[in-house]
């Protein structure tokens, strides 16, 4: 927990932010303008802030806060450009891969090229204090030849293979794409109008479509989409295909159009739009819109953004039938702008659905104290949609009036409901979106000069969760924690299987008592943090006013939220407590039924004992008749034919045995008158040795313990068989 503090107290206390705030000081113009920038980006880890001032970048680590090391902590490096861009900056970009950082303005683009990292801290160039970076300037003579134009908006290409490729927007009514490795050569051009432009035009001046909102105000990059090649008739061979990323732009009117962009083969399509809005409105949702920005989610959401502080969520209806959409373009400039998109099929053109609009509180809004006070009007200002790369349905939105943090929860509904349900399904209702107010750096529409935020970055905590840094005029970090919400996802493991029968219970709604009490305490409106510049007077009236406001909003978001939470936990604690009541009642119901169920269990079981000897005597009498039938049956069992059978063979064995011995006997005769004939004819009897005489005897007794041992066992089978 303290490194959590370390990290978002001092920050501020660090030496390069001492220096930035004292080049601040020097350099007033950024204060006069009421637009709000983004002059710092936070890349994994590290800080890079533009020093306006100076013209350089300051590299820091924020890991480094966790340090114990004082003079670990305060190190870091000054990023220097070979080619300083010499127009304000207002927006630092990087790029995907984080080897390319883009700085613009409203008058050019500078890329600076980042040097490698080695070293102990990984460090640029292992940690010399000033690094020297390769920088360039794109689309330098566009620029140069057309003094009017101004930039709009500027982004890296998404489709790019080797992350180089840019584009950006200018107030010509132009999409251009640049490689940065040819940074004067425009990959690809697109007219937004047919309307003729004046380069010499002064961007003080306001022409008259300018005034209708026929110009273009910003563009964001939505999922990119797969076109197949045309096949030609009556062949067979597969047909090739290339990817096209749309670029979603909106008019100041607030009419939608989309630019298919391609830079690996250069294939360009025709400009599509206005967009179908549904539900339409008299005004069009707007005749001020500023910013645009493509959510990652599914449905692909819009954000459209107006200066008054509108916010419309829209969700990118693709087209059903492919083969009947048109494409809805300005006529003689769709023509001429198709080239080779003949080659492929055309994209189907999509609707958008605008699912909630929400109006932000720029400043904060405070009553009267005196009825005859005239009102002052509106503040207005310009919003940039800055998207969290942490949560894809949360996005922030950074004005000359502070930052507010807008979350979109029902965009997991709404594509579980509506686009997974095999059935028919309504569109979800009783779902919107949570707006929080951060920081406000003008609490009232007058007297106050602006302050307007210069920077906005999502930072990921090592603890857990994120926090959303910014950085004030005054060059002042702020850190604050990032509410996370709670979210349920399914799983398409659970879901029920095509075919089967659900239950209408599972339909029923079980939403946590916990998740139901944090719907209740949530905040419609909230006390930002005020940060106005360091010279705002405020008088006593107005100091009045803003209490009476802060009072109200603790009065109506907290006191009377909690009051709600209260009698709905009293209720609950009723209901739990009538519960429980009635739940004991069973326990004592059961614990009675249980000490009735180990008596009769008991008897039970002495039944049982008694059941058993019985049923083992009654065994016992079976066996017993059953051997004295089997006994008595007029036929041989198959064990007694099998033991006639043995000894029917013992038999004739035994009749060979006695023929063998009976042919034994013979010649044992025959051999001893052998042996006494040849005594008497023989002049001398030879003379057996010991040992010869021996194995004789022996062999003979051998022989002889053989017949009696089959003697034996002839007589015992005789008496076992009877015979």
């Amino acid at each position: 927990m303290a490194g959590v503090d370390s990290w978002r107290t001092c920050l501020n206390n660090q030496k390069f932010v001492k220096n930035l705030a004292e080049n601040n000081s020097k350099d007033s113009k950024q204060k006069l303008r009421n637009l709000a920038k983004s002059l710092f980006v936070v890349y994994d880890s590290d800080l890079y802030v533009w020093d306006s001032y100076a013209c350089h970048i300051v590299y820091f680590n924020l890991k480094q806060l966790l340090l114990e090391d004082k003079e670990k902590q305060e190190r870091f490096q000054t990023l220097l450009c070979t080619d300083a861009p010499r127009f304000d900056v207002e927006c630092l970009i990087f790029n995907r891969t984080g080897n390319y950082l883009a700085v613009w303005g409203q008058t050019g683009i500078t890329v600076i090229e980042l040097p490698r990292r080695w070293g102990k801290y990984n460090d640029y160039e292992g940690g010399k204090q000033c690094v020297q970076c390769k920088s360039l300037n794109v689309a330098e003579h566009y620029f140069a030849g057309h003094n009017g134009v101004r930039l709009l908006t500027v982004l890296w290409h998404p489709g790019s293979e080797t992350d180089s490729h840019i584009a950006f927007l200018t107030s010509d009514n132009t999409l251009s794409i640049y490689n940065i490795q040819e940074p004067n050569i425009p990959v690809q051009v697109i007219k937004l109008s047919n309307a003729p432009q004046d380069i010499n035009q002064s961007p003080t001046k306001v022409s008259f479509p300018a005034v209708l909102g026929e110009y273009a105000a910003s563009f964001d990059f939505g999922p990119p989409v797969t076109l197949k090649k045309k096949q030609r008739p009556y062949t067979k061979t597969e047909t090739a295909s290339v990817t096209v990323w749309p670029a979603y732009i909106v008019r100041g009117n607030g009419d939608v159009l989309v630019a298919y962009t391609e830079v690996s083969r250069g294939t360009k399509f025709p400009l599509q739009g206005p967009l179908i809005m549904q539900p339409p409105a008299e005004d069009n949702y707007g005749v001020d819109a500023c910013a645009i920005s493509c959510l990652e989610t599914t449905p692909t959401a819009l954000i459209i953004a107006t200066g008054e502080g509108r916010l419309h969520h829209c969700l990118l209806i693709p087209a059903q039938d492919i083969e009947d959409m048109t494409l809805q373009s300005e006529a003689s400039f769709a023509e001429s702008s198709i080239t080779n998109s003949t080659k492929y099929d055309h994209p189907s053109e999509a609707s958008i659905f605008v699912f909630e609009s929400v109006e932000l509180e720029l400043s904060l809004a405070t009553g009267r104290v005196d009825p005859y006070e005239p009102v002052e009007e509106d503040f207005t200002c310009p919003i940039k949609i800055i998207k969290d790369a942490l949560a894809p349905d949360r996005y922030h939105c950074l004005h000359a009036a502070g930052v507010h943090t807008v979350a979109l929860p029902w965009i997991e509904e709404y594509y579980q409901q509506y686009f997974l349900s095999e059935e028919d399904a309504d569109v979800p209702e009783n779902l919107e979106c949570t707006v929080e107010h951060l920081v406000c750096t003008k609490p009232l529409p007058s007297r106050f000069p602006p302050a307007p935020v210069i920077g906005l970055a999502v930072v990921k905590e090592w603890q857990k969760g994120s926090a959303l840094l910014t950085l004030t005029s005054d060059i002042e970090f702020i850190s604050l924690p990032l509410r996370s919400r709670m979210v349920t996802y399914t799983t398409s493991s659970l879901q029920t299987p095509t075919g089967t029968i659900r239950s209408p219970l599972r339909k029923l709604p079980r939403e946590p008592f916990d998740q139901y009490i944090a719907k209740v305490l949530q905040k419609n409106f909230t006390n930002p943090l005020l940060k106005s510049g360091k010279k705002t007077e405020m008088t006593q009236q107005e100091c009045y006013q803003l209490l009476g406001r802060t009072t109200q909003v603790f009065r109506e978001e907290y006191l009377q939220k909690q009051d709600l939470a209260q009698q709905a936990i009293q209720k609950r604690v009723r209901i739990l407590t009538n519960l429980k009541e009635t739940q004991s009642n069973d326990l004592d119901y059961l614990s009675q039924l249980k000490a009735d169920m180990h008596d009769r269990a008991g008897e039970l079981g002495v039944k049982c004992d008694e059941c058993q000897d019985k049923n083992d005597e009654i065994l016992k009498r079976i066996e017993s008749i059953m051997r004295k039938l089997q006994a008595r049956l007029p036929v041989l069992s198959e064990a007694e034919r099998t033991m006639k059978r043995e000894l029917e063979t013992m038999h004739d064995k035994l009749e060979s045995y006695k023929t063998n011995l009976q042919q034994l006997e013979i010649k044992q005769k025959y051999q001893k008158r052998q042996i006494d004939n040849q005594k008497n004819n023989s002049v001398s009897s030879p003379v057996l040795k010991d040992t010869q005489l021996k194995q004789i005897k022996d062999t003979m007794r051998k022989e002889g313990d053989e017949l009696n041992e089959l003697m034996r066992r002839v007589n015992q089978m005789k008496m076992e068989s009877g015979v």
